[in-house]
């Protein structure tokens, strides 16, 4: 990697642009508001449904870079990475498969077709110009359609406001990593406009474990580059367009019969999600509409070159695409009743260079109604119900019912929902020439839960408690009896997820969680593959002296069984990051990740990092 150049650059940004105050790049507090549950902004105490939320500023104490490190403290939610940057990371849901989960960005599915079982990688996804990600955990297919059997991440972006505000930063570390990126953001009552890049380069470590016996590093380089913009012609019209493009290379290491060393072996990945849309109000904002189009490209490729421990080269290119328009329109009807209701229309698209399935591709048409009702400030209910039909796999309609009830006499809240969801096979599934079946119906699920959350001390103390319980029906495996995919297996999981936030002093805040999950194949007793039983995670951070904060976090993870009757055993897992406020304009930060030097697995056979610290400066006009 050429550090000069990058560091010139850094440099070049810093002096040319005009200084601002500090305080104006302020991080955005907790958002009391959240869209996905409902499609529209809604207080968080009136939803139903379990929804964590993080933020710009938990990003930036916890200094993750990827979207998946910061997904992995959340209740409900487990993380599996494939050993290390670029490598294959995948999210759990409640129990369900990460094929289940359906991630957007700003309104965008970034699930891939291209993939077997079209779910969506997380290797390649930093925290670039992220505002906040809402995690809504449950089944939403009655909302969302596909792939939203397990819940919904969804990726909101920033949107510039203000004088105009640039920030750079550099920072390197452990495993000769480096990275590199700027930020520029600000708007008027016309436009608005945000835009962050990024370069990261890492010599890694092995994919393959070495423990095992694999020493090759296995490097990454990722570039990034997300925009945002706003046009507001008049009060009650306004125009928005998002972008966000990735290009990742990464050394890969083969996988059969285990993990091993594969010198030869990388993958180049390209990744463009891209969205457009009006927005309109009418009749005193009795009647808003949205009308989008979007587009989504997973462009992967492999290549490996023989060598004497492979003698077999391969060559593969996958190219999956997705096309969308959806019209979006909100009835404000009374101030105890808002009707939501939605057309959408998806091409999927697969390309790949084998011959076993070329070119495919299937088109889903859905239609969803939704209907929020609020009673004495007190209340909260919403139905929605939805029909979606494909043209290949044929129909399927999903329903879901959520309830919160406030008592702000006491502050408590009490949440439930219960509701079914749907998966339609995907590309792969009908068309592979050798495994695929075309007569494959959606796989279906149900799914409820019920819980409270209880605040003390004027916010001061929160903690909260979900029961959940779901059932996944008609899964798509494959059968050694037909030597095909089939709808021939039933689940289930069912546990519980705890959380509590404390904040004894005005700068100190602790947040604990902990998720008991009980998965079962119900064909042979089993537990399902790659979900552990428990999960914990801690918390704690301090800022201190006005211009210094602290952040710990502990994870632990319990043991879980793997493919091929294979155990991985539990670990727990401590990073430790701070940062200082050196001037207005300059704040310095570190972290050390796996403080303890814990050597572990999350998944058999592949590699973690053990210790490895990482600093850098960032400068903010």
């Amino acid at each position: 990697m050429n550090r000069p150049i990058y560091s010139s650059l850094l440099i070049a940004l810093a002096t040319n642009t005009p200084p601002v105050r500090a305080q104006e790049d302020a991080i955005p507090q907790l958002p009391t508001t959240v869209v996905t549950a409902t499609r529209s902004e809604t207080p968080l105490r009136q939803v139903g449904s379990s929804v964590s939320i993080i933020t710009q500023e938990d990003i930036a104490k916890r200094q993750v870079t990827t979207v998946a490190d910061a997904l992995r403290i959340v209740p409900g939610v487990d993380i599996l990475n494939s050993g290390g940057l670029g490598q294959t990371t995948t999210a759990f849901l409640r129990g369900a498969g990460s094929q289940h989960t359906l991630v957007l960005i700003d309104g965008i599915e970034m699930n891939d077709p291209s993939t077997p079982n079209n779910l969506f990688d997380f290797a390649n996804l930093i925290v670039d110009n992220i505002e906040r990600i809402e995690v809504l955990r449950g089944g939403e297919s009655s909302i969302y359609g596909s792939d939203a059997i397990g819940g919904v991440i969804n990726i909101i972006t920033r949107k510039g406001s203000g004088k105009p505000r640039y920030s750079a930063e550099a920072q390197g570390g452990s495993y000769d990593t480096f990275r590199v990126g700027g930020a520029v953001q600000g708007g008027t009552e016309l436009l608005d406009y945000s835009l962050a890049s990024s370069h990261t380069e890492t010599q890694g470590f092995s994919a393959a474990d070495k423990l095992l016996g694999n020493p090759e590093p296995d490097g990454y380089r990722n570039s990034t580059v997300d925009t945002r913009l706003g046009l507001h012609p008049l009060d009650n019209l306004d125009f928005g367009w998002n972008l966000r493009y990735n290009e990742g290379k990464t050394n890969l290491d083969g996988s059969f019969p285990l993990p091993h060393d594969d010198p030869n072996f990388s993958s180049v990945t390209k990744q463009l999600y891209t969205r457009g849309f009006s927005h309109f109000k009418l009749l005193d904002d009795f009647w808003e509409q949205t009308l989008g189009l979007a587009y989504s490209r997973n462009d992967r490729r492999y290549l490996d070159r023989a060598d004497p421990a492979n003698p077999f080269p391969l060559a593969a290119d996958y190219l999956g695409e997705k096309l969308k328009v959806d019209w979006q329109n909100i009835l404000h009807l009374h101030e105890t009743n808002t009707l939501t209701l939605g057309i959408e229309d998806e091409e999927d698209r697969l390309s790949t260079s084998s011959d076993a399935i070329g070119a495919k591709s299937y088109n889903t048409q859905g239609y969803y109604l939704l209907d929020q009702i609020k009673l004495w400030n007190r209340s909260f209910t919403t139905a929605a119900v939805r029909y979606d039909d494909n043209n290949k796999a044929g129909s399927k309609v999903t329903w879901r019912i959520t309830q919160a009830i406030l008592f702000d006499e006491t502050g408590t809240k009490l949440k439930g929902n219960y509701g079914t969801g749907f998966k339609l096979p995907t590309l792969f599934d009908l068309y592979d020439l050798f495994t695929g079946n075309p007569n494959l119906a959606p796989e279906t699920s149900r799914n409820w839960d019920i819980g409270f959350e209880q605040a003390f001390l004027d916010q001061r103390i929160v903690l909260g408690s979900t029961y959940f319980n779901n059932r996944f029906n008609n899964l798509i495996q494959f059968n050694f009896a037909s030597n095909r995919v089939e709808n021939v297996s039933r689940a289930a999981a069912e546990g519980v997820e705890n959380f509590v936030q404390i904040s004894p002093l005005q700068d100190l805040t602790l947040r604990g969680s902990y998720t008991y999950t009980h998965t079962e194949d119900l064909a042979t007793g089993d537990r399902l593959a790659r979900r552990p039983t428990h999960k914990g995670s801690f918390e704690a951070n301090y800022r201190f002296l006005d211009k210094a904060d602290i952040n710990l976090t502990i994870l632990a993870v319990g043991d879980k069984d793997d493919v091929g009757s294979r155990r991985v055993p539990g670990y727990v897992v401590v990073n430790l990051a701070a940062g200082y406020q050196l001037h207005e304009n300059i704040r310095l930060f570190a972290r050390i990740d796996n403080l303890f030097d814990k050597k572990y697995e999350e998944i058999y056979g592949y590699g973690t990092s053990r210790f490895a610290g990482y600093g850098g400066v960032k400068f903010s006009f």
